[in-house]
């Protein structure tokens, strides 16, 4: 009688992120505004880079909108909305956060 070997094997595909950076977990309390209307609406910041963050919403926030994100010390940033989906937003900002902005930014959310 012949006898089969069966292989099993898992792949893990790496590729490219469209992304600049990494983006780190957070758990940052922040305000903003959208469409000129002042920093008013609560939103939680769930990860961020330099040149972006992804956004825990309470309303829809459509792609293409432009925010400014009232960020812990940290004057208003300006951003774009790439993406939305539910609750959540991911945003590209008008201009990247300094090393010393973003290290202020992160820290304070995690303190």
């Amino acid at each position: 009688m012949e006898q089969r070997q069966i292989f099993s094997s898992e792949v893990t595909v790496v590729g490219r992120t469209r992304r600049a950076e990494e983006r780190l977990p957070a758990d940052i309390r922040a305000r903003y505004g959208a469409n000129g209307l002042p920093e008013r609406a609560l939103c939680r910041i769930v990860d961020m880079s330099k040149r972006g963050a992804k956004l825990e919403v309470f309303c829809d926030l459509p792609p293409s909108t432009m925010i400014t994100l009232k960020l812990p010390n940290a004057d208003v940033v300006r951003a774009r909305v790439v993406w939305s989906n539910d609750f959540e937003a991911g945003c590209q900002f008008l201009e990247p956060l300094s090393d010393q902005e973003f290290d202020l930014i992160y820290h304070k959310g995690h303190a």
